[in-house]
């Protein structure tokens, strides 16, 4: 039965096997292998078939370069061709690096897509950024400077593979977003009329009728107040 502990092992044991030119293909198969059991754990099978086309172009492109090396065609650099002493061995030269190159990129495009699957699955970060780096590393081997990239991505693996904790996170799991305060709204007060001063009245001394205190004659009978 499948299960994340053991793919644990396998790809931590064989992410430090890949440094050892020896036992560089027992830790490619073992971490080929963990990437099996993840892919059983989380019930995704296209986890293992990415990595799995990961290896075949890479034993592609190792058989291509293998073909090149023994079958005397660096001799053949040295030899006098039409384009002059070792024209037709440089341009197989040229051809087969570039073909290993090719099957390197590809190899890698499959890598990393394998591990973003992984890191998404896992919540482990580590294995996106290790594929990110393979990708970066094969596109740029061709400048030599790319090897240096692919040693840093070996390191990311192992990291990665001993990070794996022994249960998957829950499928609805989601990080939890930051609380943010927001500041209550101030209830409105309903507008208020304002308030008019009280008018001060006087009644007429002649006739009784109300007025103002200000009124000098009366609209009533006309008298004048005094």
């Amino acid at each position: 039965m499948a299960s994340l502990s053991s793919a644990k092992t396998l790809g931590g044991v064989g992410g430090i096997l890949v440094f050892f030119p020896v036992l560089s293909l027992v830790g490619w198969i073992l971490i080929l292998l963990a990437t099996k059991e993840i892919s059983e754990s989380v019930q995704d099978k296209t986890i293992f078939d990415d990595a799995l086309l990961a290896g075949i172009t890479a034993v592609i492109g190792a058989v291509v370069f293998g073909v090149f090396v023994f079958s005397g065609a660096i001799r053949g650099l040295f030899l006098a061709g039409p384009f002059g002493v070792g024209g037709v061995g440089f341009l197989g030269f040229v051809a087969i690096l570039g073909a290993f190159w090719v099957f390197t990129i590809i190899s890698a495009i499959f890598l990393k897509r394998s591990y973003e699957k992984i890191s998404q699955r896992l919540n482990v970060s580590a294995f996106a950024t290790a594929g990110l780096l393979y990708l970066i590393g094969a596109a740029l081997t061709i400048v030599l400077v790319g090897f240096l990239i692919l040693l840093i991505a070996l390191i990311f693996q192992v990291v990665a593979y001993f990070s794996i904790q022994d249960r998957p996170p829950s499928p609805g799991w989601v990080q939890p977003a930051p609380q943010t305060f927001a500041p209550q709204p101030m209830p409105q007060q309903p507008a208020t009329q304002p308030q008019q001063p009280p008018v001060e009245s006087k009644f007429c001394f002649k006739c009784g009728a109300k007025l103002p205190s200000a009124a000098v004659f009366c609209t009533s009978c006309g008298a004048k107040q005094s």
